[in-house]
């Protein structure tokens, strides 16, 4: 399994980082796809990243699934990229995973794909959930070919429900166990530590 991330400038850095962490924690390989022309990027609070690649470098059938943070990317980059919506597009048309957190949920609903789906994102961003059935209290919605989830308080669960549907729960907690995350955590060591 492999799965890319998109990240343009001023993605959330949490959830980004930290879910790319997590997945890769998990041995699922995943590369950082810049959607703009540049592979150097500053996230959100200001950090300096470079990307794995450019989107226009990739072969989209060689990923199993995709991840779209959240951040001021959302509204600046992501809710009128071709680039983005087209990814997102080939992914929900072949059945393949798609995850997106905090705001980047509203890049779903105004592409119609969360149309009778429940789903959650940011407080305030459902008003781009269109004929999605919002969650308000829930952190994490799993559907049969999407995750969706509230904000960068929620990355931690957001990955473990990626890391679990392409991997199981066991391996989803091995990797939580891993790095003491306490409310999942079952205390076990495993061989990764």
């Amino acid at each position: 399994m492999k799965g890319m991330i998109l990240l343009a400038p001023h993605f959330e850095d949490t959830e980004a980082i930290v879910t790319m962490d997590l997945i890769k924690r998990a041995g699922i390989e995943m590369d950082a796809i810049s959607v703009v022309e540049s592979l150097d990027l500053t996230t959100q609070y200001g950090l300096s990243i470079r990307a794995d690649k450019s989107y226009h470098d990739i072969e989209i059938d060689q990923y199993d699934f995709v991840v779209l943070p959240g951040g001021k990317a959302v509204f600046e980059t992501h809710l009128s990229s071709v680039v983005t919506q087209n990814i997102i597009r080939h992914f929900s048309e072949n059945k393949r995973l798609i995850a997106a957190i905090c705001a980047a949920p509203g890049v779903l609903g105004q592409m119609g794909l969360l149309q009778g789906l429940p789903y959650t994102c940011f407080p305030s961003c459902e008003k781009y959930g269109k004929d999605g059935i919002y969650q308000e209290n829930q952190s994490v919605v799993v559907t049969d070919a999407m995750i969706t989830a509230q904000a960068a308080g929620a990355t931690f669960l957001f990955a473990y429900e990626i890391i679990k549907k392409i991997k199981g729960e066991q391996a989803a907690r091995a990797v939580l166990d891993s790095i003491y995350y306490l409310p999942y955590s079952t205390g076990e060591k495993n061989e990764n530590q």
